[in-house]
C-alpha cells in the first residue's frame, strides 16, 4: 500500500447563508474556483489529476448534476468527477475515496473537494417523495432536524445550557485569537461575487460587487450574558442560535498524491492522509457518534491518547464537542485550538475538507506530527481520519 500525502489545500472564505457573500453564487463556479486554486498551491498541472470527488450535503439544485464533474469543466480540467453525500461527512468521505484509489495504486493524484450553497438549496429542498412513510413510523427521528437531535443529547447526558454557552465563549475567542494571527488567511482563496443585498427597512433589494477574503460568522465580542438572552429553538430545549454551527454556504480542496512521488517531485507535503473508519448511532443521537468513530480510527491504527498532538471534534453543536470531548477524554489545550463552526459556520460538504486542511498546517505551524479529526453527520453517523505530518 502507498503512503498518500497531502500537497495543496485552500479553501473560499465561509459566508453567512442568505444574507453573505455568497447568496446568489451557483455552486459551480465556487467549487471550480477552489479546484484552480487549489492546483496551483501544489504545483501540479490539471492534466496529472486523475480523479475528483467533491462532498456535498445537498447535492440538488445549484450544487447538484454530479457538481464534482460540471465544477472540474468549469475550471477547466479534463478531469472525470463525482460527487458523494455523507451530509456532514461528505468532504473527509471524499478525501477517503481519493486517499484509497493512491494507496492501491490505482492512480497517483486526485482531488478531494467540498461545496455547498445552502442559500441556494436548502430553503427550496425538493420534498416530494423526501419521506418514506414506514421507515418514518419506525424511526422517525431519521427525519428529524439536528437541532431535535442536539436537545435530545443535551437532555439525555445531562448537559446544561450553561454548560453549553460557556463553551461557546471559549470556542468564539479561540476563533478570534486564530484570526488575528493569520491563519484562516493561509487557507483563504479571495473570490469576487455578486452578493444580493436587502434593505430592512424597504425590503428593496439591489446587487453589490463583493470579494470574500474571510470568514462572515466569527462574533469576537460574544458574552455569557448575550448567549443566555437567546430564546431556544424549543420550548424547554437548550440549542439557541448561538450554541449551534451556522448555515453557511463555501468550498474547499485538496491534492493528494501518491507520497513517494510528491517527495521526488519536492512538492509541498503538508502532511499524510492515515485512515478514516466510520460508526452509527440511533438517528437522535447523532452528535455522539464522533466517540465511537475515534475509538474505532485509534484501534485500527494502533494509537493511544497520548499519541495525538491535535484533536479537531466538529462543532455542530456545542453539546457535539462537549459529549465527545468528556467521553475520549481530550485535553482542552489541543482540542479545537482554533475553534470551530459555531464560529466559523458550517457548509456542510466543505467542512470535513476544511478540517483535513486546517489541521495539517496547524500541525506544521507547532511542529507536532499526529492529529486526528471526528465529524458527526446527519442520520446518525460519524467519519473520523487520522492525520500525520512527517
Amino acid at each position: 500500500m502507498k503512503d498518500v500525502a497531502v500537497v495543496g489545500y485552500c479553501r473560499t472564505g465561509i459566508a453567512r447563508a442568505f444574507r453573505g457573500a455568497l447568496n446568489q453564487t451557483h455552486g459551480i463556479p465556487l467549487a471550480a474556483h477552489v479546484l484552480k486554486e487549489v492546483v496551483a498551491r501544489a504545483g501540479v498541472e490539471s492534466g496529472e489529476v486523475e480523479d475528483i470527488v467533491l462532498g456535498c450535503g445537498l447535492p440538488q439544485g445549484a450544487t447538484g448534476h454530479n457538481i464534482g464533474r460540471t465544477a472540474a469543466l468549469e475550471a477547466g480540467f479534463d478531469v472525470p468527477g463525482v460527487t458523494v453525500n455523507r451530509y456532514c461527512g461528505s468532504g473527509l468521505t471524499a478525501a477517503s475515496m481519493i486517499a484509497s484509489r493512491i494507496a492501491m495504486g490505482e492512480i497517483a493524484c486526485g482531488i478531494a473537494g467540498g461545496v455547498e450553497s445552502i442559500s441556494l438549496v436548502q430553503m427550496g429542498i425538493a420534498v416530494d417523495g423526501f419521506f418514506y412513510a414506514p421507515l418514518q413510523a419506525r424511526m422517525p427521528a431519521v427525519w428529524w432536524t439536528m437541532n431535535e437531535t442536539a436537545d435530545f443529547v443535551a437532555k439525555k447526558y445531562g448537559i446544561s445550557r450553561e454548560a453549553l454557552d460557556q463553551y461557546v465563549v471559549g470556542s468564539q475567542q479561540r476563533v478570534e485569537a486564530a484570526r488575528a494571527a493569520g491563519k484562516f488567511a493561509e487557507e483563504i482563496t479571495p473570490f469576487k461575487a455578486v452578493m444580493k443585498v436587502t434593505d430592512k427597512a424597504t425590503g428593496q433589494s439591489r446587487e453589490q460587487d463583493v470579494t470574500l477574503d474571510h470568514d462572515e460568522g466569527p462574533r469576537a465580542d460574544t458574552t455569557i450574558e448575550g448567549l443566555a438572552k437567546l430564546k431556544p429553538v424549543f420550548d424547554g430545549g437548550t440549542t439557541t442560535a448561538g450554541n449551534a454551527s451556522q448555515l453557511s454556504d463555501g468550498a474547499g480542496a485538496a491534492v493528494l498524491m501518491d507520497a513517494d512521488l510528491a517527495a521526488k517531485r519536492g512538492l509541498p507535503i503538508l502532511g499524510l492522509f492515515r485512515g478514516m473508519q466510520l460508526a452509527s448511532v440511533a438517528p437522535e443521537e447523532m452528535s455522539i457518534a464522533i466517540t465511537p468513530a475515534i475509538r474505532k480510527l485509534m484501534k485500527h491504527h494502533s494509537l493511544n491518547n497520548g499519541d495525538v498532538d491535535l484533536w479537531e471534534l466538529h462543532e455542530a453543536y456545542a453539546v457535539t464537542t462537549l459529549y465527545n470531548q468528556a467521553q475520549l477524554e481530550t485535553p482542552w489545550e489541543t482540542t479545537n485550538v482554533n475553534g470551530g463552526a459555531i464560529a466559523l459556520g458550517h457548509p456542510y460538504g466543505m467542512s470535513g475538507i476544511r478540517y483535513l486542511g486546517s489541521t495539517l498546517m496547524e500541525l506544521g505551524r507547532r511542529g507536532k506530527n499526529k492529529a486526528v479529526v471526528g465529524v458527526c453527520t446527519a442520520g446518525g453517523m460519524a467519519t473520523a481520519a487520522y492525520l500525520e505530518r512527517v
